[in-house]
């Protein structure tokens, strides 16, 4: 109701709004419709891609490339729920490349949650997850250094070293060292 109503008021500013301002209503509607239609309440799907498209090109109009990868990810769900998979890869593999470019880590997860993207393009969204220590820390890992042998190597602690590897499993969604080192390998992290 409270987005109802504030689109409502921005839908009255609107002449005066400039590209910006236009763009960022739409999202609004957009998001508005979304939620109802993910809530299973009256929503129109051909409205909906309608206005995800125009948050997609708006955004790309005046470079805010983010907002604009965002927007393409919105639309790649409708699309994909219309049986237009081909049409939402396309999006999803952009919005992503933007992600990357950013390293807009939430972004390509709900792009990668979406849309399992071809090995080539999760490695590098993968990679970009990584810092540059923990790329290090990886590559140490991988030769099956231990820690305290990372810590030395590194001039960190022991246990800045294995606060890195508790990220890295995290991030690679891996249970052990062993286990990332294989998914480096696989992949192409290391």
């Amino acid at each position: 109701d409270a987005a109802l109503a504030a689109a409502q008021e921005a839908a009255a500013l609107a002449p005066q709004l400039g590209p910006e301002g236009r763009t960022w209503l739409v999202r609004l509607q957009a998001e508005r419709l979304r939620l109802r239609w993910l809530a299973g309440v009256d929503a129109d799907r051909e409205s909906l891609e309608d206005l995800w498209r125009r948050a997609v090109e708006g955004f790309g109009a005046y470079g805010e490339v983010y907002e604009r990868a965002r927007s393409q990810v919105r639309l790649a769900q409708v699309l994909l729920t219309s049986g237009r998979r081909q049409d939402a890869v396309s999006l999803v593999e952009d919005a992503t490349a933007t992600a990357r470019r950013l390293g807009a880590q939430p972004l390509l997860d709900e792009a990668a949650a979406l849309v399992p993207l071809r090995p080539d393009v999760r490695a590098e969204a993968q990679a970009v997850a990584l810092t540059p220590r923990e790329r290090e820390v990886l590559s140490l890992v991988a030769e099956g250094r231990t820690n305290g042998e990372v810590a030395a190597r590194l001039f960190i602690s022991t246990k800045t070293a294995s606060v890195h590897v508790s990220h890295i499993l995290a991030k690679l969604g891996a249970s052990s060292r062993t286990e990332a080192a294989a998914v480096a390998r696989r992949d192409g992290l290391l």
